[in-house]
């Protein structure tokens, strides 16, 4: 039999408890998202980013590389199914931002 001291042991079962409830934490994650309020673009974080919450109202002098077939909807930091005029996105917890909205961050969803 191997030699397992007291320490390893209660190591293996945090360990294990954390991992089992993991998938709890990521769900209630998502449904906070889903819940919040909508982004307001005068938000500070929003207008650092340049979010706008139509894609076609972005100022294309000031954001050379956006292009109108971005969207929050198919950016890789959007949370949650992605139907809906309102998503969560990882870069505003608890906020929802417009579907068809854009800010400087987007990133083609995979």
């Amino acid at each position: 039999m191997a030699n397992c001291s007291r320490r390893k042991l209660f190591k293996i079962a945090g360990a294990g408890s954390l991992a089992l409830l993991l998938p709890s934490f990521v769900q209630m994650n998502t449904a906070l998202a889903q819940d919040g309020e909508q982004l307001d673009p005068e938000n500070a974080q929003a207008k650092a980013l340049g979010y706008k919450h139509d894609t076609n109202e972005v100022d294309n002098a000031a954001y050379p590389t956006h292009d109108v077939s971005q969207n929050c909807a198919n950016c890789q930091l959007a949370q949650g199914a992605g139907e809906g005029d309102w998503i969560g996105c990882a870069l505003f917890p608890g906020k929802q931002v417009a579907s068809g909205g854009w800010c400087s961050a987007w990133v083609a969803a995979q």
